[in-house]
């Protein structure tokens, strides 16, 4: 099964609620798609965002099976960052996941 974008948008939309069920009403992480996520006005600290992109990974993997990586060298190195919004991850995903098989 490949990777559609509503899809991602599903998966990584259910690891922040997940993320969020954790968190204090004042910690929580905008659920919008176009919200930001990571950055200027968001809740999410370094460490946040790895938890948040730990828990994508994994309700990607159970919504789609693809095994995909979202935290790399290549997302870190892009002009507009892939965790600016729940949008722009579900997007690199979804490219992700078409590289991944291509190979």
């Amino acid at each position: 099964m490949s990777l559609d974008l509503d899809t991602a948008l599903k998966a990584i939309t259910n690891a922040v609620a997940e993320i969020n069920a954790g968190l204090a009403d004042d910690k929580q992480i905008s659920s919008g798609a176009d919200d930001v996520l990571f950055g200027a006005d968001s809740a999410l600290d370094s460490v946040g965002l790895v938890n948040v992109v730990m828990a994508a990974e994994q309700h990607i993997g159970d919504e789609s099976g693809e095994d995909i990586v979202l935290a790399s060298e290549a997302a870190m190195s892009r002009k507009r960052s892939p965790y600016r919004s729940i949008r722009a991850l579900a997007e690199f995903a979804v490219e992700t996941a078409k590289d991944g098989a291509a190979e």
